[in-house]
C-alpha cells in the first residue's frame, strides 16, 4: 500500500544515518513526507541543538540526496505535557497526513489511538546510530563522524559542547519565601547563560494568587534573591507586571527558563516573538524539586504551612507512624510554662489586637477563649474545645453549632493524639481558600483536654495565622503563625516520646 503523505518525526539530535535509512524506507511507502522536528524549542542535555540548527541539517539532506520534490516542508514541533495538546499542535503545523513513520512508542501510541496508520521500521544498527551515543562521543572528543551522513559533520563541528551555552538568558518568577526549587532556577541560568536577567513579578501579577496576604514584599524578595546569587556574574534584577516581562520584545535574549507548570507561557512568548519578526527563545525546563511528600515544592505550599522552603512537611513525629499518639515528658512541662507568644491578661486588650493585625486565619484553643471571641463577633474559623471551664463543665453548646450529635475526639491530658491531631489538620486545610464567611465554621470537640493541641495547631496552620490558647496563670497566648515558630513547635513536638 502506498500512502500520500508520511509524517516522519524526530528530534535529529543529530540527524545520523539511522535517521537517514528511516527517510529512504519512508519515501518506499510514501509519495510525500513531511518532516516534524521535535521538542523543538526545548534546551537541555538530551537537546543541545535548536530547531534552526536542525533544521539546516535536514535541508542539507534534502539537497544532497535530491528529494526536495519529495519533501513538502519542515515544521516545529513543541512539547506539551498533555497528550491531546500536543496531537492538536501536530495536525495545526503538519496540515494533511495519512501515515506516520517513527519507532517511538510513546508518539505511535497517540497516533493510534487517533487511527492515523503507523509504520515501524526495524532499527539500523541501533548500538551505533543513536543521538545520546553521537552527543557523547562529540563531547569527549572522540571519533563520530563516520556514523553520521558526511555532508552533516561540518554543520555539526562545533555545535554540541559542554558549559555555557547562551549570551543572555531569561527567567521570571514571584520567588516569594525563596525556597529550593527557586536556588535549582538560579543554578540552571548560572550554568547555561553569561548575561542573566531575573523578572521579579509585582503585585499586579500576583494579585490572584493563593494567600496573597502572605506574599513577601517586593524588597523583601528582591534582598532574598540577591543573598543567593554571586557578585561576580552579569545578573539583573528587574521588576515585572505582565506574564512576558518583556522577553517577547527583548532582541538580544536568547533563551528563558521555566519550570514544566510555566513551559506554556514561554509558548505564548514566542507566539509573540515570532510576530514581533524575533527568533524563537530556547526553552531551558528545569526539573520539578518535590518535598518530602513527593509532591513539588512551591511558595504557596509554605505559604498554607505544609512545608518549609527545603521541601520538609510539618508534621508531628515520624513516630506517629507507629503510635497513636505522643506523650509529654515530665522535664518538658516546665518549658511549656513559658508563653509561645503574646500574654493578653484581659479580654479588652485581646480584642485590640484584631484591629491592629492582619491575620490569614484565627484558630482558638480552649472553651473561654472561644466564647470571648464569639460574644465579640470574631469567629475564629476553627475552635477546639472540651465543654470544661477550669475543669467544669459549661454551656457552650448555646451556640447551637455543637450539638449533641458532634463526634468527640480524645485527647487525653499529657497527650498529642494522632486521630485528633490528624482531624485538627483536616478542618484548617478545610478552610483554605475560602473567603471568610463563606466556609462554615469548623468545631473540634475534645474527650478529655485540648490544652496541648495548639502545638498542631501552630504546625498546621498557614503563615500569617493566628493561634490563641489559654494559659491558667497569665491569661491568654496569642501565637502568629511564622516559619520560625513552626520550626520551634517542630522542635518541642520532637521531644515528645
Amino acid at each position: 500500500m502506498r500512502f500520500k503523505i508520511g509524517l516522519l518525526i524526530g528530534r535529529f539530535q543529530p540527524f545520523h544515518n539511522g535517521h537517514l535509512y528511516l527517510i529512504k524506507k519512508s519515501l518506499e511507502i510514501s509519495e510525500k513526507i513531511v518532516f516534524g522536528i521535535g521538542s523543538a524549542g526545548i534546551f537541555d542535555k538530551n537537546n543541545p541543538l535548536g530547531y534552526e540548527e536542525r533544521k539546516k541539517m535536514l535541508e542539507k539532506v534534502i539537497k544532497k540526496e535530491k528529494i526536495k520534490e519529495r519533501v513538502l516542508k519542515i515544521v516545529p514541533l513543541e512539547d506539551f505535557f498533555d497528550d491531546q495538546e500536543w496531537l492538536a499542535n501536530v495536525k495545526k503545523q503538519v496540515g494533511e497526513f495519512d501515515l506516520v513513520v517513527g519507532n517511538n512508542d510513546w508518539t505511535n501510541k497517540i497516533m493510534r489511538e487517533a487511527e492515523y496508520q503507523v509504520k515501524q521500521f526495524p532499527y539500523y544498527g541501533r548500538s551505533i546510530y543513536e543521538g545520546w551515543r553521537i552527543r557523547k562521543l562529540i563531547k569527549t572528543g572522540k571519533k563520530w563522524q563516520e556514523r553520521v551522513p558526511d555532508y552533516i559533520v561540518k554543520l555539526l563541528n562545533g555545535q554540541i559542547v559542554n558549559g555555557k551555552r547562551f549570551n543572555h538568558i531569561v527567567l521570571g518568577g514571584t520567588f516569594d519565601h525563596f525556597h529550593k526549587g527557586h536556588k535549582a532556577f538560579i543554578d540552571k541560568a548560572l550554568e547555561t547563560g553569561r548575561k542573566i536577567t531575573i523578572g521579579l513579578t509585582t503585585e499586579e501579577l500576583y494579585k490572584n494568587k493563593f494567600f496573597k496576604q502572605s506574599i513577601q514584599s517586593y524588597k523583601e524578595r528582591e534582598k532574598n534573591l540577591k543573598k543567593y546569587l554571586p557578585y561576580d556574574r552579569d545578573i539583573d534584577i528587574v521588576p515585572f507586571s505582565e506574564f512576558t516581562g518583556g522577553a517577547d520584545k527583548g532582541k538580544d535574549i536568547e533563551a528563558i527558563i521555566v519550570s514544566r507548570l510555566t513551559y506554556p507561557n514561554a509558548l505564548k512568548i514566542n507566539k509573540l516573538r515570532e510576530k514581533n519578526n524575533l527568533k524563537p527563545l530556547r526553552i531551558v525546563i528545569v526539573n520539578d524539586i518535590l518535598a518530602d511528600d513527593g509532591r513539588l515544592i512551591s511558595s504557596e505550599r509554605i505559604r498554607a504551612g505544609e512545608i518549609d522552603r527545603d521541601g520538609r512537611c510539618y508534621e508531628l513525629s515520624a513516630k506517629l507512624r507507629e503510635k497513636k499518639k505522643l506523650v509529654m515528658p515530665e522535664n518538658l512541662r516546665e518549658e511549656l510554662r513559658k508563653p509561645l507568644g503574646r500574654v493578653f491578661k484581659s479580654t479588652k486588650e485581646l480584642l485590640q489586637c484584631f484591629k491592629t493585625l492582619k491575620w490569614t486565619m484565627v484558630v482558638a484553643v480552649g472553651d473561654i477563649i472561644v466564647d470571648a471571641l464569639m460574644k465579640n463577633g470574631i469567629g475564629p474559623e476553627v475552635k477546639i474545645i472540651d465543654f470544661k471551664t477550669r475543669r467544669k463543665q459549661n454551656d457552650l453548646n448555646r451556640y447551637h453549632l455543637v450539638t449533641a450529635a458532634q463526634e468527640l475526639y480524645i485527647n487525653k491530658p499529657g497527650t498529642i493524639n494522632l486521630k485528633t491531631a490528624e482531624k485538627l489538620k483536616e478542618l484548617i486545610h478545610q478552610q483554605l481558600g475560602h473567603p471568610k464567611g463563606v466556609q462554615p465554621q469548623s468545631w473540634l470537640v475534645i474527650d478529655g483536654e485540648e490544652d496541648l493541641l495548639a502545638l498542631p495547631a501552630i504546625l498546621f496552620s498557614p503563615l500569617g495565622s493566628l493561634v490563641f490558647y489559654g494559659h491558667w496563670q497569665l491569661g491568654v497566648i496569642g501565637v502568629e503563625v511564622t516559619e520560625e515558630m513552626k520550626e520551634k513547635a517542630s522542635q518541642i513536638v520532637k521531644k515528645f516520646r
